[in-house]
This record gives C-alpha cells, structure tokens and sequence, in this order.
C-alpha cells in the first residue's frame, strides 16, 4: 500500500454551527460547505488546509455513530483519512 497523503482529518463536534467558529475566527480557514450523509446520520462541514481537509461531524441522529462516539468519547478527532494509490488494493492488504 502506498499511502500519497493526510486527505482529511473526522472531529466529532455537537454542533458544526458552533464548532465552526473555532475554525473560521480562531484559525482563520475559510468553510467550504456543508453535506448531509443519511445513511450514516451524519452532518458534515469541510475546511480545506493546503491539500488536506479538516471534516467536522455532527449527529443527526441519537443513535447515529458519531452520537455514540461523543457519548462515549466526547468530542475530538474522530478518523484521521489517508489518501493511498489504490484503494481496492489498500483494503485488501488490511484484511
């Protein structure tokens, strides 16, 4: 496997709203929009750092992955993503 880059950093936030302002105000990243994922019951909020992206994660769901993870964790770095040469090859290699 050959791993090219970080492609995005997963936080679990309670609130992008919120969660936003640190990233905009205090570190000065511009918001690249918003996404819903409803199989997942996930909210997402993307700020792009160089060739990576920082992806807040907000619930939309009480028993969605990410509320069991802030339950569980509280909020903070979720999944770190990296970007590989080949995916399907990647995968299978971490069988």
């Amino acid at each position: 496997m050959k791993v090219l880059k970080i492609d995005h950093l997963g936080i679990a936030v309670k609130s992008i709203d919120e969660g936003k302002n640190f990233w905009t105000d205090v570190l000065g990243l511009e918001f690249a929009g918003s996404e819903t994922v409803a199989e997942q019951k996930v909210n997402t909020g993307f700020f792009p750092v160089g060739e990576s992206e920082v992806e807040l994660l907000e619930s939309t769901a009480p028993d969605g992955p990410i509320a069991k993870y802030l339950e569980k964790k509280g909020e903070g770095i979720q999944h770190v993503a990296f970007r590989v040469e080949n995916i399907e090859k990647a995968l299978e290699e971490l069988k």
